[in-house]
């Protein structure tokens, strides 16, 4: 079933009743570019309306992550949902990748939270419409070193900010999420002298995690922090929690961690500094793109380091304007994107 939205340029649902698949593609945007987003593989309790929910706001915000990236993409997300049945999965995923195909290259898949490489692998039978495949086979493999990488970096650039220093020695640091890429952001700020502050619901992860341990993630939202870094799902941050936080600087690898935008500007009241979660965690993208982009590792160094410029540079306009970052930086994405789609011939 393809459904097409108010902001979206389509919406697709896919479901097979004998392997049990529910599978849910949502194009935002190819004015720039193919849409590149990952496949996320959950349970969503709330059934299809909540997948539904959740694909059209995490690929909402992708294609202003591949513009602030400078990359010639656009924007787009997957989600699967799990229900545990785990000898479906392969199946299900030749059907993900079916669906995927069908759309043309208008999306383009990758790892995401509950995907591998290997899934990626598997995909790249059935579809070219894929990234972040195996080293093994050829692909960049797990993007989640390099989210990590640039996520550490706009904490830097956060804390310059607020503070007029990037050093972490000494400074307190809650990571919330301690997945993949929050367990290699923790390693890193502890490597630069960080008390790292952390908390994850699954218990293994806890046990892995060498640094102070919260005991329930509103203690570590709770405690007196220079940086929060949100790295488990999105919308953690709404307007009470707003009003109560004890941090100078919130920058993490969730993406939409919060309620509303009206959420960034109370946080700004407060004198805290919220920097845009495109910007902070665009590392990955960068990584999986190079593989459909051709580029070099010099490359992605570079654009990882622009990535870092272009979040300065929101930072200085937003104080200039008396603006949010997240409003700037959105602003001069969209300004990007309008551009791509006003120069699209008529009917494109």
């Amino acid at each position: 079933m393809t459904i097409f939205g108010e902001d979206h340029e389509r919406v697709v649902v896919r479901q097979d009743a004998d392997s049990g698949l529910r599978f849910l593609v949502a194009v935002h945007s190819t004015a720039l570019g193919p849409s590149l987003g990952g496949m996320r593989l959950k349970p969503y309790p709330g059934g299809l309306r909540e997948a539904l929910d959740d694909v059209l706001a995490l690929s909402r915000t992708m294609p202003l992550k591949a513009s602030a990236a400078g990359l010639d993409l656009g924007g787009g997300k997957a989600v699967m949902i799990d229900d545990g049945n785990t000898e479906e999965r392969e199946r299900r995923l030749v059907l993900a990748a079916e669906t995927i195909d069908e759309l043309g290259g208008a999306y383009v898949t990758a790892e995401d939270i509950g995907t591998t490489p290997a899934d990626m692998d598997l995909i790249a039978r059935h579809t070219r419409f894929v990234v972040g495949r195996s080293p093994e086979s050829g692909g960049s493999g797990d993007p989640s070193p390099v989210t990590a990488a640039t996520v550490f970096q706009a904490i830097r650039v956060g804390l310059r900010a607020a503070t007029g220093t990037d050093e972490l020695d000494g400074r307190r640091v809650g990571v919330l999420g301690l997945g993949k890429v929050g367990s290699a952001l923790a390693a890193r700020l502890a490597e630069a002298g960080a008390h790292v502050i952390g908390f994850d619901l699954a218990v293994e992860r806890m046990e892995a995690f060498g640094g102070e341990h919260a005991p329930t993630p509103d203690a570590l939202l709770a405690a007196e922090l220079d940086v929060l870094a949100p790295c488990a799902a999105g919308g953690t941050i709404d307007s009470a929690l707003a009003g109560s936080l004890a941090a100078r600087v919130v920058a993490g690898a969730a993406n939409n961690p919060l309620t509303s935008p009206a959420v960034a500007e109370q946080l700004e009241r407060r004198g805290i500094l919220y920097v845009p979660d495109f910007l902070a965690n665009c590392g990955g993208l960068i990584h999986v793109a190079a593989e459909w982009l051709g580029d070099e590792p010099a490359d992605v160094t570079r654009r990882v380091e622009r990535a870092g410029e272009r979040l300065e540079a929101a930072i200085a306009t937003a104080r200039a304007e008396g603006a949010t970052p997240v409003a700037v930086a959105e602003r001069q994405a969209l300004a990007r994107v309008e551009a791509a789609r006003a120069a699209l011939p008529v009917g494109a």
